[in-house]
């Protein structure tokens, strides 16, 4: 399959659910893990069709997820075909599955056959479409409502208001084809001027075509938005028949929409996660056979996807051919943290789904044993060093010692100071935390009394966030206290009670990362006080606490695709093929509005 994008998210992103084959070994510490063991009972997935390189990324999530998991899988593929698919329900639910997942050709034309299912005692999980009618266990999709609202005022922003456009709807019928007119029109309908609007069905022949007409019959439009790419490409070769210069905007951010962004030729796309889709169904269905509860609904993110940031998007990670026997070394910080832990379980499944041996030290936070760990990784023949720095400036001779022996080198999540490595990956940790403390001047007002809870000392992360927090905090806010407490909860807690004990007055908190945050609101809550905390990192137990009001919000990154992303590009320079230096992942706000 030459499909660069569904590669890259059929790597990325099935990791983040630590999804792994098995043919490559991976050693922690000098320990090897264990196969997952067969489980009873089979899983039924009946897509919509498989002559989409969206439906065809998204099953090879699931069948990644099955294979780690141990869980029998059987696809059927309808071919676009409402009636074929009822009768592959039929047929899977008679040899005897446990769980379907189905990603329905109409959202209402599947709901007899997957009611009788779930009369027949088979649970139903629904994928990326919606079952009208019918009460299924979970559905799992994408935003697309918000996803297309998104590819919509980017519009608005390029073209301006009043512009002419034109909106080309997916299968009649089909929950996301719904869900993305119901976006974009929440946007159009107040700010552009639609004068067409007519299903093209998912095609690309058809965009093309449907596309012809448009054109024939409205000289004056402007952009146009594509509910999938298929169409937002064949609407793209009506165009440049037509010799005529106007945006389009698709959904999917599939191989050839994400190359035609980069090349100038669509103005934008939304990239979805269909792997992490398959994979997230996957799971939840092995839930369900364990007699575990799930959630009756789970979102998966989207993006928008622009010349600007269409670079992250591209490169096609499961292609790569490795070279001899290169290796990689993963010199991580910590494991005693959530984040990390999610990390390293991010790089082990890249390097499984690429067929690379990984080797993890983790340095328990003592930067002199990372230094340690590096050495003994460079002795035992690495191609590539991937560090996360205890110390930014304290790993910087073991690093340069490794560039000199000929050992590349990526930095994730923090830098290393005064060492240029070959790239670094990290989110936007200034950018994060300046978003956290302007949440806290939203929430409290100009003035309020603050208070910092700051990182490892050296860390660029500790830096780079506390840096955010005084950007705005130092002209808005009154910070009456700022101090380390070196990313950990039990500090978090200890100088959180010694802040209180000297400012009584203290209206809210920022923590650079989610532990240092629950132990904050430990000793606030032993204090018997109602102060404003935010973190850094979104953390499962920071969530739930934003859920449940405890905590007023944390910025989430991405660690699993950290660490996924940082194997993808070892992988690239084993084969001797270039990188990006700078590799950014993006940041969110989570408040208990999103949580």
């Amino acid at each position: 399959m030459k499909n660069a994008m569904k590669k890259v998210f059929a790597m990325l992103l099935c990791v983040a659910m630590t999804l792994s084959l098995t043919a490559c070994r991976i050693v922690i510490d000098g320990e090897e893990g264990a196969a997952a063991a067969k489980v009873d009972g089979s899983v039924g997935l009946a897509v919509s069709t498989q002559n989409n390189p969206f439906f065809v990324t998204m099953v090879e999530g699931a069948k990644s997820a099955a294979s780690k998991l141990g869980v029998e899988l059987q696809v059927t593929d309808a071919g676009d075909d409402a009636a074929k698919q009822t009768t592959d329900i039929e047929t899977l639910v008679a040899s005897g599955i446990s769980v379907l997942i189905v990603n329905p050709v109409d959202s209402d034309a599947v709901a007899g056959a997957v009611q009788s299912a779930i009369a027949a005692g088979v649970k139903v999980i629904s994928v990326d479409r919606a079952v009208n009618g019918v009460e299924v266990d979970c559905q799992i999709a994408s935003d697309n409502v918000a996803g297309a609202a998104m590819a919509t005022q980017f519009i608005v922003d390029t073209v301006g208001e009043g512009a002419v456009v034109a909106e080309l709807q997916g299968v009649t019928g089909a929950s996301a084809a719904i869900d993305r007119s119901e976006g974009f029109h929440s946007v159009a309908d107040g700010k552009l001027k639609v004068v067409a609007s007519q299903t093209a069905n998912f095609d690309r022949a058809q965009g093309m075509s449907v596309m012809e007409n448009m054109l024939q019959g409205n000289n004056d439009i402007q952009a146009v938005f594509a509910a999938n790419d298929e169409m937002a490409l064949g609407a793209l070769e009506a165009i440049s028949g037509a010799g005529k210069d106007i945006l389009v905007v698709g959904f999917d951010a599939t191989d050839d929409a994400v190359a035609a962004v980069k090349a100038g030729r669509m103005g934008g796309t939304i990239a979805q996660q269909p792997a992490l889709l398959g994979a997230t169904a996957v799971e939840n269905a092995l839930k369900l056979m364990k007699g575990e509860s799930v959630e009756k609904s789970i979102p998966v993110e989207v993006t928008l996807v622009t010349k600007d940031n269409a670079d992250t998007f591209g490169a096609a990670a499961e292609s790569v051919e490795i070279v001899g026997n290169g290796s990689i070394g993963l010199a991580v910080s910590t494991q005693n943290n959530p984040f990390f832990v999610t990390l390293v379980e991010g790089a082990q499944g890249a390097a499984d789904q690429l067929g690379v041996e990984l080797q993890v030290t983790d340095a328990g936070d003592d930067a002199a044993k990372q230094t340690t760990d590096i050495e003994t990784l460079v002795a035992s023949g690495i191609s590539v060093l991937v560090v996360n720095p205890v110390d930014s400036d304290a790993v910087a001779g073991a690093v340069q010692a490794a560039i000199s022996k000929g050992v590349r080198v990526i930095s994730v999540d923090r830098a290393v100071n005064g060492v240029e490595v070959d790239c670094q990956i990290a989110s936007d940790n200034v950018a994060g935390a300046a978003m956290a403390t302007q949440y806290i001047v939203d929430t409290l007002g100009e003035g309020a009394v603050v208070a910092e809870l700051q990182g490892i000392t050296g860390a660029s992360a500790a830096i780079d966030r506390s840096a955010g927090f005084h950007q705005i905090a130092d002209a808005k806010l009154n910070v009456v206290a700022s101090q380390t407490a070196n990313f950990d909860r039990a500090l978090g807690m200890s100088v959180m009670e010694n802040m209180l004990q000297g400012n009584g007055d203290i209206q809210a908190v920022f923590a650079a990362n989610d532990e240092m945050a629950l132990g904050a609101l430990e000793a606030i809550s032993g204090a018997g006080k109602d102060i404003l905390v935010v973190g850094f990192d979104a953390t499962d137990d920071a969530v739930e606490a934003v859920k449940a009001g405890r905590m007023g919000g944390t910025i989430a990154q991405q660690p699993a695709l950290l660490g996924a992303t940082a194997v993808e590009n070892a992988v690239s320079l084993i084969n001797g093929q270039s990188i990006e230096k700078n590799i950014p992942v993006e940041v969110t706000l989570i408040t208990k509005d999103n949580a």
